[in-house]
């Protein structure tokens, strides 16, 4: 079945973590979102329509028959599939709230401004039997990164290679170690759930890994960097120190000693050696959070909640993060006092911010140390978000 995912206004939600990268885009567990609908179901991925309002986003939307499956809902059932599978054409499959799940069209698809919004074709209910996953709001990506890595687990259809005698393992037919990937002396306890080492992946000499984790292409755990349960780690990152159910989305550096929990960490950061995140208050109640679309902190309802850091987003050595941090896009954080609860996007010290120009510079020189180009696409956004958010301040 060939399929388009569409988002919504919920990407406002997701905000620091979306300002730069489409919701598909995202590199959640064993690989980017958009990907699962391909590797569970076998559909075909051909289109993409980003939300109305995001800048410098074009929609692709090929000729022919499609169905349109909302950017923020989660494969995973085989129940949710075969109701995907005989959606009605012309008809917007809505949840209770009024939330646009997933529609089908017979024909070519209209490219006027804001569709799938402006359709005026009636609506039906999802059924209850179908289980509908959503990500809602930043914290969804470490509370449901369990369930993700699990759901990739199911679906995957390769046969390790073997593990060498330098590994420890317990619950070794918990583990994916892809024939690129390289280990060293290391101890792995996979008896409670998969862990996946993905491709170039390499584990030094002295990683302890716990299970239900999922190491992405070309990451580099450090020499005795301790993983607990419940991560992600993109493209490559190199994590060192302490980190428990967290996702670094990719190209970001946690290299040294320090520990972060229950935390979401964009791409291209960077954490300075001995940083820390706070993720309980000591009154162990819930967290609140900066919610950055609408600028007003809100209780999470979670006991646990680290650090929320946007994409080019870096702090310096010692830094302590507060619980319930927000990080906006390319600020940068240093101090040795807590963190406010919300550090704003290009932030540079005490009433100052990067100039464009600096920012630019920075950015380029970061993906030159990986042989990678700046995009002239973000540049364009990078450019946008700093007048939006510093011209206007």
């Amino acid at each position: 079945m060939r399929i388009g995912l569409f988002e919504d206004n919920g990407w406002r939600d997701l905000w620091p973590l979306t300002r730069l990268r489409l919701i598909g885009e995202l590199w959640w567990g064993m690989d980017p979102l958009s990907r699962k609908w391909a590797r569970y179901y076998g559909w075909e991925v051909v289109g993409y329509w980003p939300a109305p309002d995001r800048p410098f986003s074009q929609p692709v939307v090929p000729p022919g028959p499609l169905c349109w499956i909302n950017a923020r809902l989660l494969p995973g059932s085989e129940e949710l599939a075969r109701w995907l599978s005989d959606l009605r054409p012309h008809t917007l499959y809505v949840t209770p709230q009024g939330q646009l799940v997933a529609f089908r069209t017979a024909e070519t698809t209209p490219s006027e401004e804001g569709y799938p919004f402006s359709l005026r074709w009636p609506t039906a209910p999802v059924p209850a039997e179908v289980p509908l996953v959503w990500i809602s709001r930043v914290t969804d990506f470490f509370e449901l990164t369990g369930s993700v890595i699990q759901a990739d687990w199911k679906y995957w259809r390769h046969r390790s290679a073997p593990l060498s005698s330098s590994v420890s393992v317990r619950g070794r037919d918990n583990v994916f170690l892809h024939p690129t990937a390289r280990v060293g002396f290391v101890c792995i306890d996979a008896e409670a759930g998969p862990v996946w080492i993905g491709p170039a992946a390499e584990l030094q000499d002295g990683v302890l890994l716990q299970h239900t984790n999922a190491i992405g292409p070309h990451v580099t755990l450090l020499l005795g960097a301790k993983v607990r349960t419940h991560n992600s780690f993109g493209p490559f990152c190199k994590i060192g120190g302490e980190v428990g159910q967290s996702t670094f989305f990719g190209y970001s550096n946690k290299a040294h000693d320090g520990f972060v929990g229950h935390s979401v960490i964009g791409t291209w950061c960077n954490l300075g050696a001995g940083s820390n995140t706070s993720n309980l208050k000591n009154t162990y109640g819930p967290v609140q959070l900066y919610h950055v679309a609408s600028g007003e902190l809100r209780s999470t309802g979670l006991q646990f909640c680290g650090l929320i850091m946007g994409d080019y987003a870096r702090c310096g050595i010692q830094t302590p993060f507060t619980t319930g941090c927000v990080v906006d896009l390319f600020a940068n954080v240093v101090g040795t006092d807590f963190t406010p609860k919300y550090v704003p996007a290009f932030y540079w010290g005490p009433g100052e911010f990067w100039q464009l120009s600096k920012a630019l510079e920075t950015a380029a020189r970061m993906r030159e140390r990986r042989g990678l180009p700046l995009p002239d696409h973000e540049v364009a956004l990078l450019r946008y978000w700093w007048t939006q958010l510093v011209t206007t301040s």
